[in-house]
């Protein structure tokens, strides 16, 4: 029974759950803001701490329905964004694959941060029609072809180090 609970306990220290995604309007463009949930095991914590860079991907798709065929690929983005540790400025930095740079001066201020996705532009208003009905996914996953190679080895079957949320779909209407 101990066996059990410590199993469970462990399973529950990583978990990437996107809690809510929208698609806004803003001038020739639309731009997504979501919210996941998101907790690091100790051993993932630490590596952090200890300088390993960590790889996040985030990936968006738009596609539009259709009945007697597959569904058409309206839009796809992708976007990637790092979390590590300067030992010199003692900060931890998010790093966005567009450049955009944020400090933290500790791992918690960073997690809230990579908690959310704000104003991203993922396809413009020229890309779909007026009034249809499309169908948006998104993930969120740990990117383990970026760590370094001995670690991917050790890590291969390591739960600890398998975030990767379920994709998230919602419908998405555009409303003139």
């Amino acid at each position: 029974m101990g066996l059990f609970l410590c199993s469970s306990i462990f399973a529950a220290d990583n978990n990437l759950t996107i809690k809510n995604a929208e698609i806004n309007s803003q001038f020739e463009a639309y731009f997504l803001n979501a919210d996941f949930d998101l907790s690091f095991s100790e051993d993932l914590d630490e590596a952090i701490r200890k300088g390993i860079p960590i790889n996040f991907i985030v990936e968006f798709e738009l596609k539009k329905p259709r009945k007697y065929w597959f569904d058409e690929e309206v839009a796809k983005k992708s976007k990637e964004i790092l979390l590590s540790y300067h030992a010199l400025s003692r900060q931890f930095t998010l790093t966005e694959s567009d450049n955009r740079l944020i400090a933290f001066d500790n791992l918690t201020q960073a997690k809230n941060e990579l908690k959310k996705i704000k104003n991203w532009r993922i396809f413009d208003k020229s890309q779909i029609d007026d009034t249809d009905k499309y169908l948006a996914y998104l993930q969120v996953k740990l990117d383990q072809t970026k760590l370094p190679k001995q670690l991917q080895v050790d890590i291969t079957t390591n739960q600890e180090w398998q975030l990767t949320s379920k994709q998230f779909q919602w419908m998405f209407v555009n409303k003139k």
